[in-house]
């Protein structure tokens, strides 16, 4: 099991700080916490956590990479785009932190500025998952085939990572429609993070578009991870909607009815 997958949903962020002999608050115990709160689906928590982290170490790397990844999560990608430049005032020229620059303009429409900034990160020596998976995003409506190719290249340098890799990987081909691909990714993730209510609100995402019967199972195992999200609630309404819309189109529709 990895480190990743091993993590509970406790959210520890906001209890009494612990006693003697207990996890000490530095940076690797918030960044512990920011990874529970984003597969838990709640960026703001853990862009909270993140920044935490970068108050107990501001030199923690992975603290500057998760904070800007929350920001592009939280669609603020002109902060996104800022705290990336920061961050490489520590860590000049890092293809990580070009990456997100590249995602943050891509998705706010900055498409030529994205492509710059992925080209530098792509020529990097060991460019590193996530530039793969930037220069997936930015491919993918282009060229499907080459974009694709990307992901086995950000999954292989990943190491230890390879969990979460897939996951977002996943999470890029469901937000850009390759559903059938998305699927096989997410399907994984959901495997690799039982507790996870973000891989199975994307998986059922998914399966609820393909008509897979067992989307419903999905998203209320989501529901079960986290009560009363209504991204999942309104996932699951779509998802009933659907089977009964289906019902009605073969038999009324057919004249089976009749």
């Amino acid at each position: 099991m990895t480190r990743f997958s091993s993590l509970e949903f406790d959210d520890a962020s906001d209890q009494p700080e612990r006693s003697s002999g207990e996890e000490i608050r530095n940076e690797g115990y918030f960044y512990k916490q920011a990874i529970r709160s984003y597969l838990h689906g709640d960026f703001e928590l853990a862009l909270r956590n993140y920044s935490r982290a970068l108050e107990t170490n501001s030199q923690f790397l992975v603290g500057w990479a998760g904070q800007v990844r929350m920001l592009i999560e939280l669609q603020e990608y002109k902060e996104a785009i800022m705290w990336s430049d920061k961050a490489m005032e520590l860590f000049p020229e890092h293809p990580e932190f070009l990456s997100y620059k590249a995602i943050a303009c891509f998705r706010d429409a900055r498409f030529s500025e994205a492509m710059a900034f992925s080209d530098n990160a792509i020529g990097k020596d060991n460019p590193g998952p996530w530039a793969w998976l930037a220069r997936t995003e930015l491919l993918i409506k282009k060229n499907r085939r080459i974009a694709e190719t990307c992901i086995p290249k950000a999954v292989s340098c990943a190491g230890q990572l390879a969990p979460l890799i897939r996951l977002e990987a996943g999470r890029i081909l469901l937000r850009y429609g390759l559903y059938a691909s998305a699927v096989d990714f997410l399907s994984v993730a959901a495997r690799d993070f039982p507790k996870s209510a973000i891989a199975w609100l994307e998986l059922g995402r998914c399966q609820r578009v393909l008509g897979y019967t067992q989307a419903q199972t999905t998203l209320k195992q989501c529901n079960l991870l986290r009560p009363d999200w209504d991204i999942a609630e309104q996932e699951l309404s779509k998802c009933k909607t659907g089977f009964l819309g289906r019902f009605f189109r073969r038999w009324f529709g057919s004249g089976l009815w009749k």
